[in-house]
């Protein structure tokens, strides 16, 4: 079972686009990780200059001044199983630990998650699956802004070129970190993260996931907005009468549900 890692660094979650109903894919939910278009103290860890970390905690200042946040989203997933990426496009909202995001092509997709779940809704079945966030990368799963202070414990950074994730990029205005895992069951999963910061809001506007498998995911994000006033009511999911709702992972060693749920 994969762990996403969802932006920031852990930009994990970015596979909503592909997790199917009845695909491998939606597996991959269990233990999800969140975070996306931000980044993330105190001192550094042993393998950053104190000028890159000095850096980093600027950048970590400025997303702390983040509450919500909207953006469009385009994710391209590179397997050596297929010849072009698989790509898909949508939409994210952020308000306090959650996140919601809608996924428009290739299919509709709408995944939601705290601190607690992760729920996917593939609104062509009516099928709702909940997934329990696994309760070790709480510290990670318990906002979707993760801080340095909680990051450097999962993940040892290095610094690289900016246009090694995007061409476009100004080595003045944005900031590149490789993020290597060094939490044991995360390098199970994930070899590597990516993020492509920009310096003064501190969001993310790229990130890039390898998996032990060799799986490369890019996430591109556009349009951002942030501090727009988002409600609680804009990060829940809108379900149908007669929806199901499913615990694919009851029995296998996912936390059993509270009780049945159904569909409003």
């Amino acid at each position: 079972m994969r762990y996403l890692s969802c932006a920031l660094l852990i930009y994990a979650l970015c596979r909503v686009g592909y997790a199917h109903h009845g695909s491998d894919y939606r597996a991959d939910w269990k233990n999800c990780g969140q975070s996306p278009p931000y980044v993330f103290c105190d001192a550094a860890p042993a393998d950053v200059d104190e000028k890159l970390w000095n850096l980093m905690l600027q950048i970590d200042a400025q997303g702390a001044k983040i509450t919500d946040l909207k953006a469009d989203f385009t994710q391209e997933k590179f397997t050596p199983l297929l010849k072009k990426p698989m790509i898909s496009t949508g939409t994210i909202s952020i308000k306090g630990s959650a996140a919601l995001w809608t996924t428009a092509q290739p299919s509709p997709t709408v995944m939601r998650i705290d601190a607690k779940e992760a729920k996917l809704f593939f609104p062509e079945q009516k099928v709702v699956e909940i997934y329990p966030v696994d309760q070790q990368l709480g510290a990670l799963a318990a906002s979707p802004f993760p801080r340095l202070e909680v990051t450097k414990k999962y993940f040892m950074f290095e610094r690289i070129a900016a246009k090694e994730l995007s061409p476009d990029a100004d080595e003045a205005k944005h900031l590149a970190l490789r993020m290597k895992p060094i939490d044991a069951e995360l390098r199970k999963h994930l070899d590597e993260v990516s993020v492509l910061l920009e310096i003064s809001s501190g969001l993310v506007l790229q990130a890039q996931t390898i998996d032990a498998d060799g799986d490369r995911t890019v996430m591109k994000f556009s349009n951002i907005k942030t501090n727009t006033g988002l409600k609680d009511r804009d990060v829940e999911m809108d379900l149908p009468p007669g929806v199901k709702i499913t615990h694919p992972l009851e029995g296998l060693g996912g936390t059993p549900p509270s009780s049945r749920e159904k569909g409003k």
